[in-house]
């Protein structure tokens, strides 16, 4: 018989979380949880492998889920991890992701989707600035779309992280010029991480800012410099820099190597 002060619908979604984590493979209450967004190449791939190994379960999120064999490799030896299909500039998508997971602890989101929008777009007097708005859309308005809607989920785990992954060069201080429009959407992408790490911090909720490094990957075509990591490299360095966040260092801006970087 039914409580009659809880909610029928309150019921009926506590039974499509009970399904919905029966079909996960091997998924308890207590396991810590990790939803990475764009987890189908580079970096995020790197990331969602390491959590996977590491045995946690993983929400590896890609535009284009069908597309990603690499990920689904790692799926194939690690079934705890799950692909689901997101766009961060569809926001419509991101609160039904969170509706399905609201009553799911999420213990660390890491918003790491982001585009450079190409250098060829960015020189100063021939702007294409449709490309502009739309590296700011994935890589400052998507990341906080993303920690607004999954707050309850963090919020309601044991770890309560967020991280963004941004970039050295969103540092005003450090800049030299070119790329303004990758590098102004980091230093905006800083900015809201900052501030949500003030707004947050009364909730027990970390917020981070990591950088990855100087990484060989598809933002980075036909580079070759000493200077430069693998992305397995530079996920296993920035798993130990979120390893090491806590409500303390929350907000701060640091980089893949435990550095904290200048603003």
């Amino acid at each position: 018989m039914l409580h009659h002060h809880i909610p029928l619908a309150r019921w009926i979604r506590v039974a499509l979380l009970l399904v919905a984590l029966l079909a996960s493979p091997g998924w308890a209450a207590d396991d810590p949880t990790v939803l990475i967004t764009g987890a189908n190449r580079g970096i995020g791939l790197e990331l969602a492998r390491q959590y996977a190994e590491r045995d946690w379960f993983v929400i590896a999120t890609a535009r284009r889920p069908d597309a990603a064999d690499d990920l689904k490799a790692i799926q194939a030896e690690h079934p705890r991890l799950e692909i689901v299909q997101l766009d961060v500039t569809d926001h419509a998508r991101i609160d039904a992701l969170a509706a399905q997971w609201q009553d799911r602890p999420i213990d660390i989101l890491i918003n790491n989707a982001g585009i450079s929008g190409g250098h060829e777009n960015a020189k100063f007097g021939q702007m294409n600035y449709d490309t502009y708005y739309q590296v700011h859309a994935v890589n400052v308005i998507g990341p906080t779309k993303m920690a607004e809607a999954l707050l309850p989920s963090i919020a309601q785990s044991d770890q309560k992280k967020i991280i963004n992954i941004t970039s050295g060069q969103g540092s005003i201080a450090d800049t030299w010029g070119c790329c303004t429009f990758y590098r102004s959407s980091k230093a905006s992408l800083n900015m809201v991480s900052r501030n949500l790490s003030l707004e947050l911090k009364r909730q027990g909720i970390t917020v981070g800012l990591i950088s990855p490094g100087f990484v060989r990957t598809n933002f980075t075509p036909g580079l070759d410099h000493p200077a430069m990591i693998s992305p397995e490299q530079s996920a296993s360095m920035v798993i130990a820099v979120i390893d090491d966040y806590d409500l303390e260092k929350t907000g701060t801006f640091m980089a893949h190597d435990g550095r904290e970087l200048p603003w």
